[in-house]
C-alpha cells in the first residue's frame, strides 16, 4: 500500500523506530538520538525507513552515497503531482489507470527513485542509467530483491558520461513521461572540501559518496545545462514529456531557469523540497510540450527563490457581481461569438475552451481575420488541398470553472457574486492565456 504523502511531515521518532527494528536500535546513542556522523548509522536509518514506510529492502555499499529517504520521496511526490496535472486527457488528479514510463539518469547504487516511484504507483514503469560499475551492480541487486525486474530496467549507456540521455535506447518507446536526475553538486574535489570547510556547523549526516557521484566538471549547473542541450534534440524533445533535475544550491535555480529561457522554453516548473528536510533542495522541470502544470505545482517554492525565476501563473481567478445562472448564460454567449471549440457541463459548472488559431478575441485579431479572408479568396484552392500540414498543438486550451463566491452581507440587494477560475491547460504562450483571461473578465463583468 502506498505511503501517505505527509509521512515525513514530522520528525522521525527514533525510539518508536528502534522498538520495531532491533538492528536500528543498536545504532541509537544512550540519549536515544542517532549519530549522523557515523556512516553505518545513517545507512541503517535509510534501510529502516525504506522498509517500514515503503516495504523496500536494499543493500548499500560503504563507499557510495546513502540517500536520505525524505529528500528522495519529496522528488517522487513532485513528479507525481507534475504528471497528474499535465495529463493529455486534461484530468487534474491521479489516474490509477494511466501507465507512466520514467527515466532516471544516474540511478546510483540504491536505485531509490525507480523503487520509490514503482512502489507508490502500481502502473508506473522506470528505465534507469548508471555509468559506475559498482553502483550498477548494487542497483540491479536492489531491483531484483524487491522483485521489480519487470517494471524497472537498467539501460546500457555511454560509460564516459558524454551522453546523458540514451536516445538510441529510447527509440523503442513511443514516449517517456518523466526524466529524473540528481546530478553531482561539485565541480572539483577542492570545491567539495571548500564547501565543507565553509559550513558554520557540521553537516547533518556523513557523506560516503564516491567522486563519480559527487563531482562533475562545472558542477550541477554545467550538468543540467548539458541535459537541457540534449533535451532540445528532436529525438528527445518529442519523446520525453518532462525533464527534471534536483539542485543542491539555491543559486543554481536562477542559472537553470535563465538557460531554459535562452533556449526559448516557455513551459517549466520550480519547486522546493521541504517535508522532512534539514537541508534544502530544489527542483526544476521543463517540457517542450504544451501541457501546463497548475500554479500550485509549477510555483511551489518558499521565500528563497526570486519571483523572476518562477514561471507565469497558470491559474487566474476573479469574482463577478452576478448570480451563477446569469453568469453561465453570459459566459456562454460571449465565448459562443468566438471561433473556438467550447463545451460547458452544467452539472460541473465547468467548461473547456480550445483555440487552435490563437488570439481570436481581440480587435487586432478580428482585423487580421478580415485581412486573411481576403487573401484566402485570392489563392488557388486546389493547390492548398494538395498540401497537408503536420498536426500542431492547439494554441490555447483552458478550463473555466464557476463557483459561488463568498458574500460578506447577503442581505444587501444585488450582492450575489460568482467566482470565475480559469486554468491554463495547454499552449506554449502564457501571454495568450493572460490575454484571454483579461478579455473574458471585461466581457462578463
Amino acid at each position: 500500500m502506498p505511503a501517505p504523502d505527509d509521512v515525513y511531515k514530522h520528525d522521525v521518532d527514533f525510539t518508536t523506530l528502534a522498538l520495531q527494528y532491533p538492528d536500528f536500535a543498536k545504532k541509537l546513542k544512550s540519549n536515544r538520538q542517532l549519530d549522523f556522523s557515523d556512516p553505518e548509522s545513517v545507512r541503517q536509518l535509510t534501510k529502516t525507513l525504506l522498509h517500514r514506510d515503503f516495504d523496500i529492502a536494499i543493500d548499500l555499499p560503504e563507499d557510495r552515497l546513502c540517500p536520505p529517504v525524505p529528500n528522495r520521496f519529496n522528488y517522487i511526490l513532485f513528479i507525481q503531482r507534475l504528471l497528474d496535472c499535465t495529463s493529455p486527457d486534461f484530468r487534474d488528479g491521479y489516474n490509477p489507470d494511466r501507465q507512466v514510463i520514467g527515466l532516471d539518469v544516474g540511478t546510483g547504487a540504491s536505485a531509490i527513485y525507480p523503487l520509490l516511484a514503482c512502489q507508490q504507483r502500481p502502473k508506473w514503469l522506470f528505465l534507469a542509467t548508471e555509468i559506475d560499475d559498482k553502483s550498477r551492480m548494487y542497483a540491479e541487486k536492489n531491483i531484483a530483491t524487491n522483485m521489480l525486474q519487470s517494471r524497472i530496467r537498467l539501460l546500457s549507456t555511454d560509460i564516459t558520461g558524454a551522453e546523458l540521455i540514451p536516445s538510441k535506447q529510447l527509440e523503442r518507446f513511443d514516449r517517456i513521461d518523466i526524466l529524473t536526475t540528481n546530478p553531482p553538486f561539485y565541480e572539483s574535489q577542492e570545491s567539495m572540501l571548500e564547501s565543507s570547510r565553509s559550513k558554520s556547523r557540521p553537516a547533518n549526516s556523513s557523506c560516503t559518496g564516491a567522486p563519480v557521484e559527487m563531482i562533475t566538471p562545472g558542477g550541477e549547473v554545467s550538468f543540467v545545462s548539458r541535459l537541457i542541450d540534449e533535451s532540445t534534440l528532436s529525438t528527445n524533445r518529442t519523446r520525453i514529456q518532462w525533464f527534471s533535475a534536483m539542485l543542491g544550491k539555491l543559486s543554481s535555480v536562477g542559472f537553470v531557469v535563465e538557460t531554459l529561457r535562452q533556449k526559448r522554453c516557455t513551459n517549466f516548473a520550480v519547486t522546493e523540497f521541504i517535508q522532512g528536510q534539514k537541508t534544502r533542495r530544489w527542483c526544476v522541470a521543463w517540457s517542450w510540450f504544451g501541457f501546463r502544470p497548475s500554479s500550485a505545482v509549477a510555483r511551489s517554492v518558499g521565500s528563497g527563490v526570486e519571483k523572476k525565476f518562477l514561471p507565469p501563473p497558470t491559474d487566474i481567478e476573479f469574482d463577478v457581481h452576478a448570480d451563477m445562472a446569469t453568469l453561465e448564460i453570459r459566459t456562454g454567449e460571449e465565448i459562443g461569438k468566438l471561433d473556438v471549440l467550447w463545451k460547458y457541463v452544467p452539472a460541473r459548472r465547468a467548461g473547456m475552451l480550445m483555440s487552435k488559431g490563437g488570439d481570436v478575441w481581440s480587435r487586432k485579431a478580428r482585423r487580421r481575420r478580415v485581412h486573411q479572408d481576403h487573401e484566402m479568396a485570392d489563392r488557388d484552392d486546389d493547390h492548398e488541398k494538395d498540401e497537408k500540414d503536420e498536426e500542431q498543438e492547439p494554441a490555447l486550451v483552458a478550463r473555466i470553472t464557476l463557483s459561488a463566491a463568498v458574500v460578506v452581507d447577503s442581505r444587501v440587494a444585488g450582492s450575489a457574486k460568482t467566482n470565475v477560475h480559469i486554468r491554463h491547460l495547454q499552449g506554449q504562450d502564457s501571454v495568450l492565456f493572460e490575454s484571454f483571461c483579461g478579455w473574458l473578465k471585461r466581457k462578463i463583468s
